[in-house]
């Protein structure tokens, strides 16, 4: 990436609920700008350019400027997604003020990859921006901006945070010390610490990877008193976020 993220300026543009049914572009008049869709119910696939991109709740996908999107949607389903126009844009170079004004669009990490995010979250961030945005207060429209901004740092945190190998060889530590030291008192602030993830990283992907949380993990070992073989099935990070008919497509 030739520019770090703190050298660009993120400029939310606009913000609405958006619902699919069917074959349905995807607010074609905004393709001038980025455009990050959010999909807070439903699943059906979104046509990116020549791609097939599945979609489910929990998912949000970041279009560079200039692609075509359509939503294609099975006739049982109903696609809900909120839809964000912004501008990413980075100073010239060239100009000599004392105050450099954003004129490029750069590429930004994430552009055409769908990633995952907490569905709930994800629900409460796009209402909140919705209803700032469409506000007649000047305050209540700056802090749609910010919220909108949060929401793009968390998906940047998460998605540079490390690589899927590296997140399966940490989970893989954690789940191994806690089963040499289940007697003990296992923190999750150590468990961080070791695995260099966030407490509340940890907690989440513990719980999506092995079905249980890290609590309950540690006391299902106290129970039986061993390692209990076969007791947790592991279901890999890179089938987290599949679709039931799309196998083979991967988030996160």
């Amino acid at each position: 990436m030739p520019r770090g993220l703190d050298e660009i300026w993120f400029k939310l543009r606009d913000a609405a609920p958006f619902g699919a049914a069917g074959l349905t572009p995807v607010r074609p008049e905004w393709q001038s700008d980025f455009r990050l869709v959010a999909v807070t119910g439903g699943q059906g696939m979104l046509a990116a350019g020549d791609r097939a991109v599945p979609l489910r709740s929990g998912v949000v996908y970041i279009s560079p400027p200039g692609e075509n999107l359509r939503a294609d949607v099975a006739a049982a389903y109903r696609l809900e997604m909120y839809v964000f126009r912004f501008q990413a844009l980075t100073p010239d170079e060239t100009d000599s003020g004392a105050v450099p004004l954003p004129r490029h669009a750069p590429e930004i990490p994430l552009a055409g990859e769908p990633l995952p995010y907490p569905a709930t979250a994800l629900v409460s961030l796009c209402k909140t921006v919705c209803a700032c945005r469409s506000s007649l207060d000047p305050l209540e429209r700056f802090r749609g901006q910010t919220v909108f901004e949060d929401l793009l740092h968390r998906l940047f945190k998460e998605a540079l945070s490390g690589s899927e190998q590296q997140l399966d060889a940490a989970l893989e530590t954690v789940r191994t010390y806690i089963e040499q030291h289940y007697e003990k008192e296992v923190t999750v602030k150590r468990l961080a610490e070791m695995s260099r993830i966030s407490p509340r990283h940890l907690m989440r992907l513990f719980k999506e990877s092995y079905g249980m949380t890290i609590g309950e993990y540690t006391k299902e070992l106290r129970r039986a008193g061993k390692r209990p073989a076969g007791m947790l099935a592991r279901s890999a990070l890179a089938e987290r976020y599949l679709l039931p008919e799309a196998a083979g497509h991967r988030f996160g």
